[in-house]
C-alpha cells in the first residue's frame, strides 16, 4: 500500500478492451478499492513508467504498486517490456504479474526466468477471476512488504 494509505494505483498492460472492461468488472466484485491504469502495449506501459508523452503530466501516471502484464500485445510485447524494466534501476523494483491465456509450463517457466514476479492464468469465468484477483491482491498489497512507492509523480 501507499505511504499515506491511499487508493493503490494498478497500472495493467492489456491491449484487449474487453478484457480491460473484465477486469474492471472482477475488481468490483472482489470489493478491492483500486486506481485501475490501462494502457494499450508494451510502448505505452514504458511512456507510462518514464511519463513521456500523453503521460508526462503529474497526475497521468502516478507511479504503481503493482504492474498487471499481459504477456501478447502488439508493438512491443510483455516479454520484451518486463526485460526493459528489469533492466532499468528506477522501476526495476516493481512487482509485476503476468496475466496470460496460456498454461504452457515453457510460458509460464519463461515469464519467471524473465523477471515475472507471478504469473497468473487468465480464468474462463468471472467468479473463478475474482477467486484468483482476490488471493492475488491479498498477497501483494496486504501480506507482503513492498517498496513504498511515490503517490505522485515528480
Amino acid at each position: 500500500m501507499t505511504r499515506d494509505n491511499a487508493v493503490p494505483t494498478v497500472l495493467v498492460a492489456e491491449d484487449h478492451n474487453y478484457d480491460q472492461m473484465i477486469l474492471k468488472e472482477v475488481f468490483s466484485r472482489a470489493g478491492i478499492r483500486a486506481d485501475l491504469r490501462f494502457v494499450n502495449d508494451g510502448e505505452q506501459m514504458l511512456d507510462y513508467l518514464h511519463r513521456r508523452g500523453r503521460f508526462a503530466e503529474a497526475l497521468s501516471a502516478p507511479t504503481p504498486a503493482l504492474i498487471l502484464l499481459d504477456l501478447n500485445m502488439p508493438r512491443l510485447d510483455g516479454r520484451k517490456v518486463i526485460r526493459m524494466l528489469r533492466e532499468d534501476d528506477t522501476i526495476r523494483h516493481l512487482p509485476v504479474i503476468a496475466l496470460s491465456t496460456s498454461e504452457s509450463i515453457k510460458h509460464i517457466t519463461e515469464a519467471y526466468s524473465i523477471g515475472i514476479n507471478a504469473y497468473l492464468v487468465k480464468p474462463a469465468n468471472i467468479p473463478d477471476y475474482v477467486t484468483k484477483i482476490n488471493s492475488l491482491w491479498q498477497f501483494w498489497m496486504v501480506a507482503a512488504s513492498l517498496p513504498v512507492v511515490e503517490t505522485s509523480p515528480s
